[in-house]
């Protein structure tokens, strides 16, 4: 599965917001329900890990939306409030 992963924290929250849109061979379509996701960086190897609600999945196309924190995160993400 490739995936893209957007990430963003807003001035007036403490939490970061998160989504991930993915692309599969073809399967059989997720259920609209909590998953726990795990992702490896290609660039730098890092592990990233998060749940997530299913938005939306069809055979090849899945939408994720974060529901909390997201794991493997580092300060030179530049997330920090203010920024």
């Amino acid at each position: 599965m490739l995936a893209d992963l957007v990430v963003v924290r807003r001035d007036e929250s403490t939490q970061i917001d998160w989504e991930v849109v993915a692309t599969s061979l073809p399967v059989i379509p997720y259920p609209q329900a909590v998953c726990r996701l795990v992702m490896s960086n290609l660039v730098d190897g890092r592990v990233l890990s998060g749940d997530a609600l299913v938005v939306r999945s069809d055979e090849q196309r899945h939408v994720f939306r974060g529901g909390g924190e997201l794991s493997g995160l580092r300060a030179e993400d530049g997330l920090e409030t203010g920024q």
